[in-house]
């Protein structure tokens, strides 16, 4: 079959994802091209990542953010075989999500350590998405809910307490936009004379 004559880290290193493969003490043993080209690092492509201590080099990118987001020791020692989380970027610089995931490697006895893999996915994407999703949603919830509305002007009471016109509320909270006119019962109302051009529009 195809697949016998394909090692394991020509699969990997055929993957988008950025790859990690580190030895029992946390240092790295081989990275993918996906890590190399990776800015998440902030790390130049000819830096030569292996022997390169990753918990050390990670701890220290995050530190100018306080500390690590999460600790890779006890999937390193086995403990918590997987791990899943995600982050932004804080060398990008405009807003760039990451999922990032460490797995243990264990030997065949399935009990001793062998290393860890670690990877990271970019979900920017998804998190915009997401994003747009959430905001779409509060507007709904917005306008399928009570909108305490003055009885005399007809303003509309915000989630701030601000009176708002039903055109700047409606504006804020969705998408429309206005263009106005004015209605056959108003222009009757308010300019009589020129009230009998609407029963005779020839007229005009």
């Amino acid at each position: 079959m195809l697949i016998s004559n394909i090692s394991s880290l020509e699969i990997i290193h055929s993957l988008k994802q950025a790859i990690a493969v580190l030895d029992s003490k946390g240092y790295i043993l081989s990275v993918n091209q996906g890590w190399i080209q990776n800015s998440l690092t902030g790390v130049p492509e000819s830096f030569n990542w292996t022997g390169v201590n990753f918990l050390q080099i990670f701890a220290a990118i995050f530190e100018a953010d306080g500390p690590t987001p999460f600790d890779l020791d006890a999937v390193l020692n086995g403990t918590l075989p997987h791990f899943r989380t995600e982050f932004q970027s804080p060398f990008e610089r405009s807003p760039k999500w990451f999922s990032f995931e460490a797995s243990t490697i264990f030997h065949q006895d399935s009990h001793t350590v062998k290393g860890m893999i670690v990877y990271f996915t970019d979900i920017t994407k998804n998190k915009t998405l997401e994003h747009d999703l959430m905001e779409a949603l509060t507007q709904i919830r917005t306008l399928r809910g009570l909108l305490p509305i003055c009885a005399v002007c007809k303003r509309i009471r915000d989630e701030h307490d601000i009176w708002n016109s039903v055109e700047s509320f409606l504006e804020k909270h969705t998408p429309a936009e206005f263009t106005h006119d004015i209605c056959p019962e108003c222009i009757r109302r308010l300019y009589p004379k020129y009230s009998s051009v609407l029963d005779d529009p020839s007229r005009i």
